[in-house]
């Protein structure tokens, strides 16, 4: 009867996925995995060879205890946290930024936080303050508040970019021919509380719209309805999502066992950031320090599924340190590590098509008479990254039929978007 209240008392909480309390549970075979992930309300996360994660609302530690499961809490370590700038002194960094190099950088302000503080984004670009036609790129960090070391890498970055900007010409390239939106923090309030999710302790990686659901942001947090108002209004066609507690690139999908429909291509972006990294090889567990998201764990309500599925923005989610929060010590360590697999993402664009039309279109994309997918426009754009080889774009709309044949072998030059007029 007391292992029962316990069970009911725990789901009564099910409003969302809390992370109230954190723990890791022992259990090397998985013989317990099935069964917490049938309960809804708890998250799994991290699947290793010695067991994984688990968070869950107040109540999960006694009833883990009350039916015999081996756990241990996770508990920050003050000596390991200690250094990190807090949210206000990171954005205080990108505010100097954006106004000592204006002719290159636009902070943008996407929301705020449950907690009230802003929702920074900075626009790289050539032209700042104009909406060009050049192939979108995201990299966003720290959606969970405890996984810090990618919100020091991107930070680290706009930095490299500031001072590098005019004399380093790779970097002037990416810069010139493409817009750039570098996020440093999700999730500030997490970041400030030195945990997991956000000021109600809900993970905003489970608060996205899965693949089952509408595209609604009604009763989601504050901080995943900023992310999906911004993307709307975005043609992001590649993005990236750091995260922590492992060292290996994740790539979709995370919610299903169905291989993504570019499998192919995000599977060698995915190797190429990884073998670019070199720390990457050397500590991951995981074969070339890549895994498919479902073949690890299913994730459901991911940011990273939801980017592509609803807007056609292939996202790959890099699990950037081990440890969640490493010494601060490390910072200049794992932004040079990464540098080189962030720039040879971003040129990823080079290899790709850019389309500007009239009105939005159904495109069908196919290589060799073998159709791919399919993509629905969005703000009268659409670009695309490809891998390598010759591609079929049929488009279609009330008063358009349109075929348009591309050769994308050479990646040596970013490429102007083709004007479809009806």
């Amino acid at each position: 009867m007391k292992k029962l209240l316990l069970f009911l008392a725990l789901q009564a909480t099910t409003l969302a996925n809390l992370t109230e309390e954190s723990l890791f549970i022992h259990d090397p075979n998985s013989t317990h995995l099935k069964f917490l992930r049938q309960h809804i309300e708890l998250t799994v996360d991290h699947v290793n060879e010695n067991g994984y994660e688990l968070y869950g609302p107040t109540g999960t530690k006694a009833w883990l205890g009350s039916i015999g499961i081996d756990f241990d809490e996770m508990i920050m370590i003050e000596e390991a946290i200690s250094g990190y700038p807090s949210s206000e002194e990171v954005y205080t960094i990108m505010r100097n930024l954006s106004q000592k190099h204006p002719e290159i950088f636009k902070l943008i302000n996407i929301g705020q936080s449950e907690n009230g503080q802003d929702l920074l984004v900075m626009k790289i670009s050539d032209n700042p303050q104009v909406d060009e036609l050049e192939p979108e790129v995201k990299l966003v960090a720290n959606m969970h508040g405890n996984e810090i070391m990618g919100r020091e890498v991107l930070i680290q970055f706009l930095e490299d970019v500031a001072n590098n900007y005019k004399t380093n010409a790779r970097i002037k390239s990416i810069v010139d021919h493409n817009e750039i939106f570098i996020m440093p923090s999700l999730n500030p309030d997490g970041a400030d509380k030195k945990r997991r999710g956000n000021a109600n302790y809900v993970d905003l990686n489970r608060n996205f719209p899965d693949f089952t659901r509408p595209n609604d942001n009604r009763n989601r947090q504050s901080e995943t309805v900023a992310m999906m108002n911004f993307q709307a209004k975005r043609n992001f066609t590649l993005s990236a999502n750091y995260h922590g507690g492992a060292v290996v690139v994740n790539y979709p999908w995370d919610t299903s066992g169905e291989r993504h429909p570019e499998d192919e291509l995000v599977v060698d972006i995915s190797k190429e950031y990884a073998v670019k990294a070199p720390y990457f090889l050397q500590r991951s567990r995981f074969r070339d320090a890549i895994t498919n998201g479902y073949d690890w764990y299913e994730v459901n309500g991911g940011m990273q599924d939801w980017s592509y599925h609803w807007y056609n923005d292939l996202q790959i989610t890099i699990e950037v340190s081990r440890s969640k929060w490493p010494s601060y010590s490390e910072r200049e360590f794992f932004y040079q590590e990464n540098k080189e697999s962030i720039l040879s993402f971003i040129e990823r664009t080079k290899n790709g098509i850019g389309l500007k039309l009239s009105k939005n279109a159904k495109i069908e994309l196919s290589s060799n008479d073998n159709k791919i997918y399919e993509f629905q426009t969005f703000n009268n754009e659409f670009y695309k990254v490809l891998k390598p080889g010759v591609y079929t774009f049929k488009i279609f709309s009330e008063g358009l039929d349109k075929e348009i044949v591309v050769d994308t072998t050479s990646s040596n030059e970013y490429r102007d978007y083709i004007s479809i007029i009806d």
